[in-house]
């Protein structure tokens, strides 16, 4: 790919041709809807309130990942695998959503996945397996990466072509480039709706990956956008320097002159609660409201805690009446049934 070094502002379209010279595998269903969410403004008398709704982009109750993987999985292609391999916690969206899109390409799937093989299997562990997909347990990351190292041993001694997604300098910067194109997609149909940027608030569930390309974008554009990511484990606030370096990576990698500082970056862990995967008091309360008063579905592990962090900014005076917060939904409801046991007293009457 060609490096312009372009210095910012760009125009939308120039942003979305830089993205368009990367290869790519179409596998998403997009543009995703955006719809608005009246009954829950009301609820929080708070700002002007939407959904992008990128947990219906297809395959495999789709997400955020399927966006990404247009990009990664045509790198794999390009490097000629028939296999490709991934090593991520047992909860993943992303692993559902890659053994899904290695599928639909003609690939098999090798899944290394952190953590012990539950007695009882659900979930996105089931997708992963109704999908065909090889997986591996590994008790710790130690024994994960030793897992991967052996399955790709494994593969080539078979004659066969494994590609490590996770290796690949693609891996993140993919999630910055599909996020950046999505921003521009929810841009326009702001714009359509009479939205301007100005009191515009972005938020979404991100640890690191796809809050670069929300920043990405608003900044490529010089648009006084805020984006906010809410992260799914405690990170001593080290997620904003991931933010930054996914950002300043994925700028380069366009050839846009473009660098913020983890200082730029408005990543929290506040709404994490107990830790990774355990439901918190703040995400509960967000499930329940967007599920009663507009009928969103929300899980536990991701979107709830992003999203409490739209109702914490209200309460706080953040965000008030005259802003417009756009809630970019990521996915991951197969969660809400790995789960259950501790959702379930929340809703179910004794």
């Amino acid at each position: 790919m060609t490096r312009t070094h372009t210095k910012p502002p760009i125009t939308a379209e120039h942003l979305q041709e830089l993205i368009n010279r990367v290869p790519r595998v179409r596998l998403a269903c997009t543009p995703t809807p955006l719809e608005e969410l009246p009954r829950l403004a009301e609820a929080l008398g708070g700002p002007r309130l939407f959904v992008k709704r990128d947990d219906l982009t297809g395959l495999a109750f789709g997400g955020n990942k399927v966006r990404n993987l247009e990009f990664r999985l045509a790198e794999a292609l390009q490097a000629g695998a028939d296999t490709v391999i991934m090593f991520v916690d047992i909860l993943s969206n992303s692993a559902r959503q890659t053994a899904a899109a290695a599928t639909r390409c003609g690939l098999r799937t090798v899944l290394v996945l952190k953590g012990e093989r539950p007695d009882h299997v659900t979930g996105n562990l089931l997708v992963d397996y109704l999908l065909g997909a090889e997986i591996v347990f590994a008790p710790d990351a130690a024994a994960q990466r030793r897992a991967v190292d052996q399955a790709v041993e494994r593969l080539r001694s078979q004659g066969r072509r494994p590609f490590v997604l996770n290796d690949s300098p693609m891996f993140a910067i993919a999630a910055a480039l599909a996020y950046a194109e999505a921003t521009l997609e929810l841009l326009g149909q702001l714009q359509a709706h009479g939205i301007a940027p100005e009191r515009l608030h972005l938020y979404i569930s991100s640890t690191g990956k796809g809050q670069p390309g929300l920043e990405l974008a608003v900044r490529a554009l010089g648009l006084p956008v805020k984006v906010t990511g809410a992260a799914v484990h405690h990170t001593g606030g080290e997620a904003r320097a991931w933010v930054a370096q996914g950002v300043n990576n994925a700028a380069a990698f366009l050839g846009l002159d473009l660098h913020v500082s983890p200082d730029e970056i408005d990543n929290r862990d506040d709404y994490v609660g107990p830790g990774y995967g355990v439901p918190s008091d703040a995400g509960n309360e967000a499930m329940l409201l967007t599920a009663r008063t507009q009928g969103l579905l929300l899980d536990p592990v991701y979107t709830a805690k992003a999203f409490a962090a739209i109702i914490d900014d209200v309460r706080r005076g953040r965000l008030g009446r005259g802003d417009t917060a756009v809630f970019v939904h990521t996915g991951g409801l197969p969660l809400l049934f790995n789960l259950a046991e501790q959702i379930a007293p929340l809703v179910v009457p004794e």
